[in-house]
């Protein structure tokens, strides 16, 4: 039996019974399924507008959705979670296959079950949501893209683009990671083809953004490869409802915390943002942008004390312990630890052998440090993007280690035998 049909068996396994065992939660576990199924219902009838309000929304997974309840009717949200269960076991070969690749048969075994187990992975997966699909798909993705610098084919390269267009088709912050792409392409060919497929690659993603793009032209006059919502982020981040989000986070008892948790930025940003959210999107979203330029200029301080908080939280492992109850911190704090520091030495030694081969690694680190640092830091967008990255490296240090103490622990029997 293949290899990769046991490590998409033992996925699915303990996908679904997590599933049992947490319950059918699909919409419970993530403020934004109401507006996901809201939009899903508007794709079902035809209308493509993802006007959220604040930005246009990425439609890929509006549509997917939309198209499990034209398919299945009554039955859709079960076919829509298995199919998320599908797809994130698939996800699983890939993860195998690319730790194949960049390491050996041994550290793509050790990683890909401790990505399977992973429980911040597995708290995604049945969520009405864009995150499970959004890293099954950036893995598989990956895992062609760098193949394609081993083969050297154009079937390879083709398959990662089409895939990499519906990853940022579901959520566009990915976006930031294609100048390292890129780059990784070109690092990666020689001769011609370090500028043919790194133009043959963005060509098939700019066309996968046609038809939405075109679309939004006509009923917004604004041509959105994704979504629009990157001048509003920033905007969050950039303000004083970031700054209580991140630095000056109030009690969980405080009414401030219910406003920052209901997402209500105009209780701390002033009615300014609700006018603004009257405007079209053509003009809102360079509006936000000047708000927050305004509030940095105001704020100097305040702006670099938020940048620092948000690099730390970024490289600290598990979810914010300002943001969650004290247990589920420090369980995602516990778990996630030695994952972080056996995936940061890892990352930092396969880059420094090869700095080439692994860059895209890098490349995918420093795209989400400029998210999370630039914008405003979200665990969730880590764990989605980057995390699995770590698991795959931390499982090159956990298999020295191991080796190591094999090494130590033979000696250490000669040693009692000699005696």
């Amino acid at each position: 039996m293949n290899k990769g049909l046991y490590v998409f068996a033992f996925f699915l396994i303990i996908r679904v019974l997590y599933v049992i065992f947490s319950g059918f939660n699909t919409g419970e576990l993530s403020s934004d399924c109401g507006w996901i199924n809201m939009l899903s219902e508007r794709a079902l009838s035809g209308n493509f507008d993802f006007d959220l309000g604040r930005f246009i929304v990425s439609p890929f997974y509006n549509i997917f959705m939309a198209g499990h309840k034209f398919i299945f009717y009554e039955y859709w949200s079960i076919a829509l979670v298995s199919s998320q269960l599908i797809i994130s076991s698939l996800s699983g070969v890939y993860f195998y296959k690319l730790g194949k690749i960049i390491f050996n048969e041994k550290v793509a075994l050790i990683s890909t079950v401790i990505f399977g187990l992973f429980p911040l992975t597995l708290y995604w997966v049945h969520t009405f949501s864009t995150e499970s699909i959004f890293q099954s798909l950036l893995i598989i993705s990956i895992y062609f893209l760098v193949k394609c610098t081993n083969s050297k084919s154009y079937i390879d390269l083709t398959i990662s683009a089409l895939v990499f267009s519906i990853v940022f088709l579901t959520k566009s912050h990915i976006l930031l990671f294609t100048p390292f792409l890129a780059l990784y392409l070109f690092l990666n060919f020689s001769s011609r083809n370090k500028i043919l497929f790194p133009l043959l690659f963005a060509l098939i993603c700019l066309l996968s953004t046609i038809p939405f793009g075109m679309y939004n032209l006509r009923i917004h006059e604004q041509y959105v490869l994704s979504s629009n919502g990157a001048k509003f982020h920033f905007y969050t981040g950039n303000s004083e409802f970031g700054y209580k989000s991140i630095v000056d986070v109030p009690s969980k008892k405080n009414e401030e915390f219910q406003h920052i948790k209901n997402f209500n930025m105009s209780y701390f940003n002033g009615v300014t943002h609700d006018e603004i959210m009257k405007k079209p999107h053509n003009q809102k979203q360079d509006e936000y942008f000047s708000l927050a330029q305004e509030w940095i200029n105001q704020n100097p301080i305040k702006f670099i004390e938020l940048k620092v908080y948000n690099l730390i939280f970024f490289l600290l492992p598990g979810v914010s312990y300002r943001h969650y109850p004290f247990y589920s911190w420090l369980f995602s704090f516990i778990v996630s630890l030695p994952i972080y520091l056996f995936g940061y030495i890892g990352l930092f030694r396969s880059i420094k052998f090869n700095f080439r081969k692994h860059f895209f690694s890098l490349g995918l680190f420093l795209s989400m440090i400029i998210y999370s640092v630039v914008w405003y830091v979200q665990n969730r967008f880590r764990v989605i993007t980057i995390e699995p990255i770590y698991i795959l490296y931390s499982g090159l240090i956990i298999l020295s280690v191991a080796e190591k103490l094999k090494v130590y622990s033979k000696k250490h029997i000669k040693r009692i035998r000699a005696k």
